[in-house]
């Protein structure tokens, strides 16, 4: 009898244990889920304060143009908008829905900020480069990857070069507006650079010999 009391104690006591474990496990994914959720929105709302910003910056130069030669105002904004896009996309995933809408959203923030530029060129005679990089995440391309960290070494090399990446597979209409300007089609990467689009992979000295011929 004092065994069994043991028995159902012990049943007991591990059934109280695998309880509490499987509770400590829920609250902490939802600390986790709620922290995602949270971080999610304050991105959202950085993109959303970053676009006014370079649509006011857009108007200011229109009134007071060449006003700052040593950088194109926003870029530096628009770079760590980047980075924290990507840290999220890391965490949740590329497939994660808040992720894309998020992407899709900083897609048409980088397409402001590329007409923002172009009219920087025009207007102040800039010697400065600016690349599209289309590129595809539905596995369908082996070399985008690759491509994408050539492009960023570039990036670091060069404060004249400005790089903006694209999803492909996004559907919206500005973006639809580029791809048909310049015949992208489906084999990625594509690169648009100073408006000349190359299709397929291209190392750092091949993106380098096209940027130093434009000089």
């Amino acid at each position: 009898m004092e065994n069994r009391s043991l028995s159902k104690s012990k049943y007991f006591a591990v059934f109280a244990t695998t309880t509490l474990i499987f509770t400590i496990g829920i609250l902490v994914g939802n600390y986790f889920s709620n922290q995602k959720l949270s971080n999610l929105g304050e991105l959202q709302n950085d993109l959303r304060i970053e676009l006014a910003s370079i649509e006011t910056g857009y108007e200011l130069l229109k009134e007071h143009p060449c006003s700052n030669l040593k950088n194109v105002p926003q870029t530096e904004q628009l770079y760590d908008l980047a980075k924290k896009l990507s840290y999220m996309e890391e965490k949740l995933g590329k497939k994660d829905e808040n992720v894309l809408q998020l992407k899709e959203y900083y897609s048409l923030l980088e397409i402001k900020h590329w007409l923002f530029l172009k009219k920087y060129k025009d207007m102040c005679y800039v010697n400065i480069t600016d690349v599209l990089y289309f590129y595809s995440n539905l596995g369908n391309c082996p070399n985008c990857e690759k491509q994408g960290y050539v492009l960023s070494y570039l990036q670091n090399k060069y404060n004249d070069v400005y790089i903006y990446s694209f999803d492909v597979n996004f559907d919206n209409g500005a973006l639809n507006i580029i791809k048909n300007m310049y015949s992208i089609g489906t084999e990625m990467p594509v690169l648009i650079i100073n408006e000349v689009a190359y299709h397929g992979f291209k190392d750092s000295d091949g993106i380098e010999k096209i940027i130093l011929e434009k000089d």
